[in-house]
């Protein structure tokens, strides 16, 4: 057995399992314990902390008595300053701290779930006609979130909030094993796709779930999930005005997992941008191009 395959029989085993296991039942358990004051709360911080290299001297709060739940710290807000936002006029910019599994444009209404595998836009959107026309041969990017990273989700450029789409689904792992595994990963798993309009753009900031994936929550609702919807929930802000700025905090996981961007046929990403590299809320990733179209 050659190094390569040695490798994906190993990702096969480490994500097949998941098939069996009861997603929401177990991911429920994590969702009381996360939020639950408990003496081991400050034993499992440390050990999160030391496993997965947090670095402290980021958050605005660095002692870790002061968190009550395992969720407070997951949720740990930065010091002002760590995260640039760009502001360069049309600039698009990184709506998360993470790592960039994929990006491109949306060939035959597809992106690219990695190298050989491929998810229908319809899917990933559950038909949502309108939302499917908005991004016909436009562009996309996922980011993954690591257990190290801050999970508040930021606006990639400025717009109006129209309209949130929320899909049922599994809760497979998002990590790399399952990515490269699974079939049509992220058009499995429940997730929340909310979409913004602006005179400029159209663009969607998608929240994949994921086992653990506890809770997703967005600034203008709450918590969104749980509860998990039993079918698509489709709701309109058209008769609101939700508008948020580049760079504004619009929503948060608790805990991780990844956000799949998607804009329509006016975005050119930057030449500097390459898969696998790490980025952080508020780096520019983009532009609204000049051309006319």
């Amino acid at each position: 057995m050659t190094k390569i395959s040695f490798i994906k029989f190993q990702n096969i085993l480490k994500s097949y399992w998941l098939f069996f296991l009861p997603h929401h039942l177990f991911s429920r358990f994590t969702y009381i314990i996360t939020r639950t004051s408990h003496p081991l709360t400050g034993y499992l911080i440390k050990l999160y902390i030391k496993i997965f290299k947090v670095n402290m001297n980021e958050c605005i709060e660095s002692d870790i008595s002061k968190y009550k739940t395992f969720c407070d710290f997951f949720t740990r807000k930065l010091k002002p300053g760590i995260h640039k936002i760009d502001k360069s006029n049309q600039s698009i910019v990184s709506s998360c701290d993470g790592k960039i599994l994929e990006f491109g444009n949306i060939k035959n209404d597809s992106i690219v779930q990695v190298k050989g595998k491929l998810i229908k836009i319809a899917e990933l959107l559950d038909n949502d006609n309108s939302s499917i026309k908005s991004f016909e041969h436009g562009s996309f990017a996922s980011i993954y979130l690591s257990p190290k990273d801050y999970h508040r989700v930021h606006m990639p450029y400025k717009g109006k909030l129209s309209k949130t789409i929320h899909v049922p689904g599994r809760l497979y792992s998002v990590a790399k094993h399952a990515v490269t595994s699974i079939k049509n990963l992220y058009s499995r798993n429940e997730r929340l796709a909310c979409n913004f309009k602006d005179t400029d753009i159209n663009f969607s900031v998608i929240f994949i779930a994921a086992i653990n994936v506890s809770s997703i929550e967005t600034v203008w609702k709450g918590e969104v999930s749980p509860p998990y919807p039993k079918k698509t929930i489709r709701t309109s802000y058209d008769k609101k005005k939700i508008v948020l700025e580049k760079g504004d905090e619009l929503g948060m996981f608790k805990t991780g997992s990844t956000v799949i961007l998607l804009f329509d046929k006016r975005i050119d990403f930057l030449q500097s941008i390459k898969k696998g590299k790490n980025i952080r809320v508020g780096n520019r990733i983009g532009k609204i191009s000049s051309k006319i179209l």
